[in-house]
């Protein structure tokens, strides 16, 4: 682990309170235990971790304070059937979030436990394509494009393997060319033949172990659209004798590659993206879809709502009247929810969804650079209102003050503050006066919040009472007009409300946003210690759309900083609330962790994300422009 990750590991591990009636061990323990549950598949009831053998693997790990190992064998190939399933032969944007969705497990470990954790993904290509028809050149193409996603994407915490590393056989080990890999097949074939167990053994596990008898339902329901073309011509009962057949040697094979597995990494937690009994193996959703939705990125087709929302589903029942395939890097990627939004008039620009939340705009043509004058506006709201934030990258003009106001009363209403319009959120090195804004205009890390929530105005209460309500803008307007901090510091992260709430009930806790829809909080802040807030609703409607978005200042104490700091308090429930709400907002699942570029221009909507910064060093000169737009 690099010192970029340890620093960002130390510094978001203080953001998670663990009980203190534990020893220190036990409390990480759970903490970890905690974090893989809420990647599981969604199952009915919690999981009994004394029944597993997943947590005493993890008290290993942990009393040797050492990485984490995970171990999973998938992305195999891409589904035969390129007809009804899947776009084509090699990784899609259904890959890449299933990676990005698997390291952000890894780095939620890495909150909760310094030494982090690392994933091991193993192709098990090789042990089923010859049974599908799939070409073993398919296969190594296929784990090409997945590893250069990785690099790519800088998913530090995956590592990837192929079945050459776990055979004991007459082939070369280690980093291998696509001569050398082809040439293996043979050798590594017959080797797992030669392991695999016996007809009457295999039906032995079909019947008596449910974790087999499991995987063997769900390949009899795949089986049926993989060869379903190469099946054409046959009646109905020859086809499903041949997908059992199919399926038992499927099996065999699997059964024999488990246990290569198991004997290469005996002390590695072992995940499956197969329903299991999470006994000795974690089943675990490789794209974090709702219950019910298991499609794997290599038998479906990732397809988004205009809000960036994601489900899996086979090409064959996207109805193109609503949904349109999107070509990235030359290559089908997804299809998208059709929408006025991306058709920018006389602009030929690109949208490319971020993880997990926020859209990047930009040109298509490489060289090719637009005016901010350019951009619709109102569009670029409408975006933002649906799926924050949206950054225009490679724009010309964004870096002019003139221009950038002028697309700001574009936007809408500009909401200035005392001192003026546009507000420079840059490094003063401690030289600001202004206790409130002090920590805005330093390189310290902030709580995470909504902009405006100390600028009050007053109201009168359903009692006739006038108290003073914060008066939040609709929009955040960034420009950054200086180069950006050193890579991994100074990022600013865009918590999205829909996301949290989506996610919020996976740790093990049951939370729900019904919960917490009834509960108020109060805030003091010590810039004005005397303007005590209270009744604030945790969760609000938000005002365009009705949606539940999560009203909330991140407690802040005296300890954490050198500037303003604020005490809150849960005013109508327990306090560990708090707690729940302030680790769901730094749930990689959540929260964008984003990197600026010089130039770059970003829309907020300060109603539906909360934002944050992390630190960045002292010497830097880190400037952001900033509007505030309603």
């Amino acid at each position: 682990m690099n010192n970029i990750n340890k620093s960002a590991a130390k510094t978001e591990l203080t953001k998670t309170t663990l009980p203190s009636e534990l020893d220190p061990r036990q409390q990480t323990v759970d903490a970890v235990t905690g974090v893989l549950n809420s990647y599981r598949l969604a199952q009915n009831g919690d999981l009994n971790w004394e029944n597993t053998i997943v947590r005493s693997q993890l008290e290993a790990f942990v009393a040797k304070n050492e990485q984490v190992e995970l171990v999973l064998p998938a992305f195999p190939f891409k589904s035969p059937n390129r007809r009804d399933k899947v776009l084509g032969f090699l990784p899609d944007a259904g890959e890449e979030y299933a990676l990005k969705h698997l390291d952000g497990l890894c780095a939620a470990i890495q909150q909760v436990y310094v030494p982090g954790a690392v994933l091991t993904i193993i192709s098990d290509g090789l042990v089923y394509n010859d049974l599908l028809g799939v070409a073993d050149e398919e296969v190594w193409e296929y784990g090409e494009v997945l590893r250069q996603i990785a690099v790519d994407h800088s998913l530090c915490h995956l590592r990837f393997q192929r079945q050459h590393d776990i055979f004991d056989c007459d082939i070369e080990k280690g980093p291998i060319c696509r001569r050398q890999y082809l040439k293996n097949v043979p050798k590594l074939r017959q080797r797992l033949v030669q392991d695999m167990p016996s007809d009457l053994e295999v039906k032995r596990l079909i019947a008596t172990d449910m974790d087999t008898t499991l995987v063997y339902r769900g390949y009899l329901r795949f089986l049926e659209l993989d060869l379903a073309i190469t099946g054409m011509g046959k009646t109905k009962t020859q086809q499903k004798k041949r997908i059992r057949a199919v399926a038992k040697q499927m099996i065999g094979r699997g059964h024999a590659f488990r246990a290569r597995i198991a004997a290469k990494y005996p002390d590695c937690i072992r995940l499956s993206i197969h329903a299991s009994t999470d006994v000795t193996k974690l089943s675990i959703s490789l794209t974090g879809q709702k219950c019910g939705q298991l499609q794997t990125p290599w038998h479906s087709a990732l397809v988004r709502a205009v809000n960036g929302e994601v489900t899996m589903c086979h090409r064959a029942a996207i109805d193109a009247a609503t949904h349109e395939l999107v070509v990235e890097d030359g290559r089908p990627a997804y299809f998208r929810e059709r929408s006025t939004l991306f058709d920018w008039p006389e602009l030929n620009v690109e949208f490319r969804y971020l993880y997990p939340t926020g859209i990047m705009v930009s040109a298509k043509d490489e060289g090719r650079s637009y005016s901010l004058r350019e951009v619709p506006m109102q569009k670029l709201r409408a975006l933002a209102t649906r799926c924050s934030p949206v950054i225009l990258r490679g724009f010309g003009d964004t870096t002019d003050k003139k221009t950038f106001i002028a697309s700001a009363n574009d936007l809408g209403t500009p909401a200035p503050w005392k001192f003026g319009v546009v507000a420079s959120v840059r490094n003063a090195r401690g030289t600001n006066t202004d206790a409130a804004n002090a920590i805005v205009t330093s390189n310290e890390a902030m709580p995470m919040h909504q902009d405006g929530f100390f600028f009050l105005k007053p109201a009168v209460t359903a009692d006739g009472t006038v108290v003073m309500r914060s008066a939040q803008p609709r929009f955040q307007y960034f420009s950054a007009v200086t180069e950006p901090a050193a890579a991994g510091t100074g990022r600013t992260l865009f918590a999205s409300s829909r996301l949290l709430f989506q996610h919020l009930g996976g740790g093990g806790g049951g939370e729900t946003v019904e919960r917490l829809r009834g509960l108020t909080w109060d805030c003091r802040h010590s810039s004005d210690w005397d303007e005590h807030m209270r009744g604030l609703r945790l969760v609000v409607p938000h005002p365009e759309t009705g949606e539940d978005c999560l009203h909330f200042m991140e407690p802040w104490p005296r300890s954490r900083t050198r500037f303003a700091y604020n005490s809150v308090s849960v005013e109508n429930g327990p306090q560990r609330y708090l707690e729940v709400v302030t680790r769901a907002l730094y749930d990689y699942r959540v929260t964008l962790r984003f990197e600026w570029c010089r130039g770059d221009v970003l829309l907020s909507d300060n109603f539906a994300m909360l934002h944050t910064r992390t630190a960045f060093a002292h010497e830097e000169e880190r400037e952001l422009w900033r509007i505030h737009v309603n």
